[in-house]
C-alpha cells in the first residue's frame, strides 16, 4: 500500500513538473521586457506620425508612463483599425491603446479599461455655406471613420430626426482625406470624437466642429484601452495605473499637452461594461 501511495505522488510530482500552470499575460510582458499595443497613427492628437515618422501622442506618451510602471517599453504597432480587435487576439499586440470608443458591441469580443479620455462625438462641416446643425445634412452625402460607432450614430440618428442622407455613409481610415473630401464637395458632414475634429479644425480653419449628441439619444461616450477577455491581470494593472494617474495629476497634464483642456473631473472611475 505505502508502494502505491508512493508511486502516486511521485506520478503527480512528475504531472506538476511536466506541466507547470500557465503564467498570466502581466507575467509574460515583464518576461519579455516589452508591452506591444495597437493602434492607427492617423488620429490627431491620439496617435500620429511627426515630421520623422515617429509615432507621437497622447496615447503614446500615456503608453510609456504605464510600461515604465511595470518595468518594460512601450512598442506602437500601427494596425488597420477595422480589423484592430481581430489582429489583438492573432496576437499581433497585447492591448489596443488607440482612441477607441467603449461601445456595447466591441464589449462583446473585448474587456475595457477605465476611461482614460472622453469620447463625445461631434461633426465637422463647413465654416461657411455648409449645413449648421444635423438636420441640415438632409439630401447630403455624409462620412464617418472607417469602424467607429459614429457610423451606427449616424445612421440611428438620421432615423430619430427623419432625414435621409444622398446615398451609403462613406468611410475613410485618414481624418486628413475626410477634410479634403469636405473642402472639394464630396461630403457635406464628417462624425468623429470631438477631441479629434477640433485638433483638424485648427489645421483646416475654412472647416468647422460642432458637439454632437443627436438631442440627448446618446450616453456618455469613452475612450478606453481594450483587451482580450482572458487578460484581467493586465486590464487590472492598467486600470490601477490610471486611477493613480488621475490623482497624482499626471493624466491632466498629458491631457493638457494634447488637447489644450483637462477632461480629468468628468472621467468615471469604473470600466464600461455591458
Amino acid at each position: 500500500m505505502k508502494l502505491l501511495w508512493s508511486l502516486a505522488i511521485a506520478a503527480g510530482l512528475a504531472l506538476s513538473i511536466a506541466a507547470p500552470a500557465s503564467a498570466g499575460k502581466l507575467d509574460d510582458i515583464k518576461a519579455k521586457g516589452e508591452i506591444k499595443y495597437g493602434l492607427e497613427a492617423q488620429y490627431r492628437p491620439f496617435e500620429f506620425r511627426d515630421e520623422n515618422n515617429n509615432i507621437v501622442g497622447y496615447d503614446i506618451d500615456l503608453a510609456d508612463a504605464f510600461a515604465k510602471s511595470l518595468g518594460v517599453k512601450a512598442v506602437p504597432i500601427d494596425t488597420n483599425w477595422s480589423t484592430v480587435i481581430q489582429s489583438l487576439y492573432n496576437g499581433d499586440f497585447d492591448m489596443i491603446q488607440g482612441g477607441m470608443t467603449a461601445t456595447q458591441k466591441r464589449f462583446e469580443k473585448v474587456n475595457f479599461s477605465v476611461p482614460y479620455m472622453d469620447a463625445a462625438s461631434g461633426l465637422m462641416m463647413k465654416k461657411d455655406g455648409g449645413p449648421t446643425d444635423f438636420k441640415g445634412l438632409n439630401g447630403k452625402a455624409v462620412a464617418a471613420g472607417n469602424g467607429t460607432p459614429q457610423i451606427k450614430m449616424l445612421q440611428d440618428c438620421a432615423a430619430a430626426a427623419g432625414i435621409a442622407f444622398d446615398g451609403e455613409i462613406q468611410t475613410f481610415d485618414n481624418d486628413a482625406l475626410a477634410y479634403e473630401a469636405m473642402k472639394s464637395g464630396r461630403i457635406a458632414g464628417y462624425a468623429s470624437t470631438i477631441v479629434s475634429l477640433l485638433e483638424g479644425q485648427k489645421a483646416n480653419p475654412d472647416l468647422k466642429a460642432m458637439s454632437w449628441n443627436c438631442d440627448g439619444k446618446f450616453g456618455g461616450e469613452w475612450t478606453a484601452a481594450a483587451f482580450r477577455k482572458e487578460d484581467e491581470d493586465l486590464r487590472a494593472a492598467f486600470d490601477a495605473f490610471i486611477l493613480e494617474s488621475k490623482k497624482n495629476g499626471l493624466l491632466n497634464d498629458l491631457q493638457m499637452k494634447w488637447f489644450g483642456q483637462s477632461f480629468v473631473e468628468a472621467l468615471p472611475d469604473k470600466a464600461p461594461a455591458w
